[in-house]
């Protein structure tokens, strides 16, 4: 499906957290202000915490000053929940220039957007095979990224 607006995106963010059985990854640009900081996905990803044991949040972004300084509430949730949300910064220059953002789901769905400041892009809640060569790339992101310490509570 397509996602055209906002609200949709916020929707489908959303579905995706519920769906999600114990992995869900998120690659942003700078926490995706208007989208991860809505208040249905702060209660879906919330809720994936609270609801799975052991379930994780796999938050990589670009940029964790522009969030941390708009005091973005994901944040926020990801200090309250440390032991769920593990974030971190990309940190390779040819990873740097890398345009999309998505969200991809152990529960087989994904988001995904060829400009990641936009919310413009394709959607699919049952979609394993897609959400999986997403989480591929995804996990080699992630291999390189580092600790995104700057935004742990109290600097730890």
């Amino acid at each position: 499906m397509e996602i055209e607006h906002q609200a949709q995106a916020i929707d489908t963010v959303a579905a995706l957290a519920d769906a999600t059985r114990s992995l869900l990854c998120i690659y942003t640009r700078e926490l995706d202000p208007g989208l991860l900081d809505a208040p249905a996905v702060l209660d879906a990803l919330r809720a994936l915490a609270v609801r799975h044991r052991g379930a994780q949040v796999h938050i990589l972004m670009q940029d964790p000053d522009a969030p941390q300084r708009a005091g973005s509430p994901l944040i926020t949730l990801a200090q309250r929940l440390p032991s769920s949300f593990v974030l971190r910064v990309v940190d390779e220059p040819v990873d740097r220039g890398y345009a999309g953002a998505f969200v991809a789901s152990d529960g087989g769905g994904y988001y995904f957007r060829a400009l990641g400041h936009r919310f413009e892009g394709e959607a699919e809640l049952d979609a394993p095979g897609r959400s999986r060569q997403l989480r591929d790339e995804f996990a080699r992101f992630w291999e390189r990224a580092r600790a995104c310490t700057e935004l742990r509570a109290l600097g730890l």
